[in-house]
């Protein structure tokens, strides 16, 4: 045993891929469509199903094709593990989860019908791109180690924990967008504190059980499977170490001096 994590089988990515598409398109259909427009919990739960629950399924059930773009993507993904690049995907998903948030996106969803869809594509794909930094998806593997994934893992959920936060302590609506009508429906402040328990509720429920197995694996000092690779194909680019071809292996040839 090596202490890598297994691959998902073949028969159950698939089941995970059609489970977060089916879950983006239940977002744009009654009765979650009408309860976005209506209540403040609705727009959160949709915006937090896009952000944050349909890209690690994805990412996970992705089965990508055997073109040579994609392997070469793998293999540059296994030459270049810096933490900077595996940042700049959380970077730039926290910059469209922060912009989609705000009242002023919200506003303008609301008059643009087409920029819900625009919404729905930017943060999946965002999100996704984000979560292949987190988890394999074979053939593709995060650049970082465990402790890094753990890290990141832990920055977009507070990330995300900020904003439930922001809509929590609001004084008269984080979104105002919405009116209340006494005795009939949820009131405000019902809508409002129900609104930041679900932003809240959904990234713990997403980030921690990666948070928590990368970080035990780190803490117990498991080996990362790749390292021993990606220091050789450094030093191969190098000129340090040329690479032989031995019996269908990549091995470092001995140094002849």
């Amino acid at each position: 045993m090596d202490g890598r994590p297994r691959p998902l089988t073949r028969r159950l990515r698939p089941g995970l891929l059609g489970a977060g598409l089916l879950l983006c398109l239940l977002t744009f259909l009654p009765p979650l469509s009408h309860l976005a427009t209506r209540y403040e919990l609705g727009l959160v739960l949709r915006y937090g199903l896009w952000a944050i629950a349909v890209p690690p399924l994805v990412a996970l059930g992705a089965r990508w094709p055997d073109w040579e773009v994609t392997s070469s993507l793998a293999r540059a993904r296994v030459r270049h593990p810096e933490l900077v690049r595996a940042a700049i995907f959380l970077v730039f998903d926290g910059l469209l989860i922060v912009w989609w948030f705000t009242p002023i996106a919200v506003r303008a969803t609301a008059r643009i019908p087409w920029l819900t869809a625009a919404e729905a594509l930017t943060l999946v794909v965002a999100g996704t791109g984000f979560w292949l930094e987190l988890v394999e998806s074979p053939p593709l593997v995060p650049r970082s180690g465990t402790f890094r994934r753990a890290v990141l893992g832990a920055a977009a959920m507070w990330l995300l924990w900020i904003e439930a936060y922001l809509v929590g302590m609001s004084q008269s609506g984080w979104y105002r967008s919405f009116s209340h009508v006494a005795g009939r429906g949820l009131s405000q402040a019902a809508d409002q504190q129900v609104a930041a328990m679900v932003l809240w509720l959904i990234p713990t429920v997403v980030f921690v059980p990666v948070i928590f197995v990368n970080a035990m694996r780190w803490l117990r000092s498991d080996p990362e499977p790749d390292a021993e690779l990606r220091r050789l194909l450094k030093e191969d680019r190098r000129g340090h170490a040329p690479f032989v071809e031995q019996r269908g292996a990549t091995v470092p040839r001995a140094s002849t001096g």
